[in-house]
Parts: C-alpha cells; structure tokens; sequence
C-alpha cells in the first residue's frame, strides 16, 4: 500500500521504497527461463510435446485449469499443425533477444546517467525516461565518451568487492567481454542495413510478420543453359551458396528516412539461426543480469535490517575469455532487403535490394527480368 502523493515529485523515502521493490526482482532468472523454455520446447518431439503436459504436477493443474476456464474436457491442448512450431520458434527467439537488448541498453542508460545524481531512482528514471531507442542510445553514447569509459562501465557491472584488490587480467576480460555485448545489442536496435528493430516491432505490434521453414534460397555460380534452365544440382552443388537454409521473418515496414526524407515501402528477410539467436540472447542476459546484480548490491548496501522478501538477486558470474558478438555465427547473412516502392516524394530509391552481413552488406545489380521455371527431364528437375 502506498500513501497518497505529497507533491509533484518523488520522496526520498519513496524513491528507497520502490527501488527496494524494482531491484528485489530477478531479470536474469526470467530471461534464462523463457531461453530454457524455447530449448526445451524445440527439442520436444511434435507428439511428445503433448504427452509431456500433465507429467508433473505443477503443468498438470496449469494444463487443467486452462481447459476447465475454456469449458473444455480435461487434456484439451491447442491443436498446431506439423509445421508451425519451427516458425513460432524461430519468430519467439528473436523477439526474446530484442527484448532483452532493449532491457540491457535501457538499463545501462539509466543506471550511467544515474551515477551523476545523488539521489535518484532506478525504476522512476527507467520508466520516466527517453522512450524513443534513437534518443537513449545517443544518450548512452554520450554518458560514455570519455577516457574514463571503461572505468565507468566496469563499475556497472562488476562487484565491488572483486575490486577491492584492483583490476585484475580477468576482471578486464570480464568487461571487454561484457562491452562487446552491448554494443551488440545496440547494433540489433539502431544502425544495421536491415529493419532489425522494425522486425521486432511488427512481431509485437500485431504479429504483422510471416514466419516460415519453407524458403530456401541458394545463390549459384553455374550459369543457365542455352534453353534458360537451370539443373537442381546447380542450387545444391559445391558451386551454390546457401543464403536461407533455416526459418525467415518477413517483414513488411517503411524503410527509415535518409536525409531526413520519407522512403518507400520495403520487404525485408530476416534468417533466423534459433541456437545462434538464443545464445547471442544469452549472452546480452548475462551482462543484464550482471549489471542488475551490481545497482542492486549498491541500492541494499549496509542495510541490515531487510525483510525476507527484499534482496538482490544473484550475480550471474563472469564470461571469462567469451564468447563474444563475432564467435557466434559471424559468417552467416542476416537477411536480404527489397525496396517495393520509391519514395512518396519522388526520386529514386536511395536503400538498394542488397543481402547483408553483420558489419558487411552487398547490393544486388539486377540485369534482366525475372525468371520462373520448373520441368521434369529425366527424373531431374530443372528451373
């Protein structure tokens, strides 16, 4: 229970109460449960997936009383067809690591802008914030353009009493590390040649995406034959390159103004690796749940009279020597671009069709009208 409001701004004992609140929850362990849910759940065989409800306990009276609210027989489960798991997976895990990028660098923009201030709050400057992720990541760049930088960042999120004895060898690995996933995750929310964020936007907003494990796109060197076709084993062979060889996000979004001017519409492909995504999520919680771990440990420190439903979470441990962003698929396109319109106010199309790398992306140069084609000979297909 809260007392009604005395002013327009927050008490310092308001600002103690309700950091005592938002710093006793656990982000790192609610993280880590939807990554283990989605392993789980996509190493579950289709028929086993429903024999596993109502194994243990505590599934079964969950499972019931779903069916029971629903007017249902007991043992009602939500049918799904034999391929739409993969897809919802797939769409489920990079919804996940955006979330938790955004959850990491809305974090770290709070927590350095909250270091210059005697007091303040956590929740209050999280949630009262900059909303649009453009203004909090220039705001975080700012908070972290000195020559102390590193300094700065290694106070968020190593324990203090690990530095009691200096910066050590391993303790620098620790940040390095840790730095290198947020910049990761900045370069999920802003800034890549892909509508990445608008992706994830559209999966929340509406699930105006398509998700599918149908599309395989293959790019091959073997020209085709005098006839216009082209034989399967050219897309298959040691010649051909895979691009999509695992589920795709499609999206449909305005592409981002440049220059400050409107674009058109534009489809982009999105490839989706699930154990990649869910690793790289992985690692983005761990510096989260790190840094968390740290501004709780400072908000309770020296308090000895806490009840036993305040405390600050565990600390995660530190990623010694890694993994860090480019272990992990680093090799793999991200996806493909296609502008569909021209801008609304005329001009060319300035964000060309293109496939796009981490930090590399390659336009397409197209010479001739598309092809489409399928013939059986001889038991080959040919396109």
């Amino acid at each position: 229970m809260y007392p009604p409001p005395s002013g327009s701004e927050l008490t310092a004992e308001q600002r103690q109460e309700l950091d005592d609140t938002f710093l006793s929850s656990d982000p790192h362990a609610y993280f880590s449960a939807r990554i283990g849910m989605l392993l789980q759940w996509a190493d579950c065989g289709e028929d086993s997936r429903e024999n596993s409800m109502g194994q243990r306990g505590g599934e079964q009276r969950t499972a019931g009383g779903f069916a029971r609210l629903l007017g249902q027989p007991d043992g009602f489960f939500p049918q799904t067809s034999q391929g739409s798991i993969t897809p919802q997976i797939a769409t489920d895990a990079y919804a996940l690591r955006h979330h938790a990028a955004e959850s990491l660098v809305r974090l770290t923009a709070a927590l350095s802008s909250q270091m210059e201030e005697a007091e303040s709050c956590v929740w209050e400057t999280l949630s009262t914030g900059k909303n649009q992720l453009e203004d909090v990541v220039k705001q975080l760049r700012g908070s972290f353009s000195s020559e102390e930088a590193l300094e700065k960042f290694a106070d968020l999120v190593l324990r203090r009493q690990d530095l009691q004895g200096g910066m050590t060898e391993q303790l620098a690995s620790a940040v390095s590390v840790f730095a290198d996933w947020l910049d990761f995750a900045i370069a999920l929310l802003v800034g890549h040649e892909l509508q990445l964020n608008a992706a994830h936007n559209k999966v929340k907003h509406g699930l105006s995406v398509r998700a599918r494990n149908d599309l395989k796109v293959s790019f091959s060197t073997t020209p085709p034959s005098a006839d216009g076709t082209i034989p399967i084993s050219a897309l298959t062979g040691p010649d051909a390159i895979d691009v999509f060889d695992r589920p795709v996000i499609e999206v449909l979004a305005t592409a981002p103004k440049i220059d400050g001017h409107k674009q058109g519409l534009e489809l982009t492909q999105l490839t989706v690796d699930v154990p990649a995504v869910l690793a790289e999520t992985y690692m983005i919680v761990w510096v989260h749940g790190a840094m968390f771990h740290v501004a709780a440990a400072r908000h309770f420190d020296g308090r000895l009279d806490l009840p036993d439903d305040l405390y600050e979470p565990l600390y995660p441990g530190y990623p010694i020597g890694g993994p860090r962003p480019n272990d992990i698929s680093t090799k793999a396109p991200v996806g493909m671009r296609f502008p569909l319109t021209t801008p609304p106010g005329g001009g060319p199309v300035q964000r060309p069709a293109g496939i796009a790398y981490r930090d590399l992306f390659i336009p397409f140069t197209f010479t001739g009208p598309a092809m489409h084609n399928i013939r059986l000979v001889d038991n080959e297909t040919e396109m």
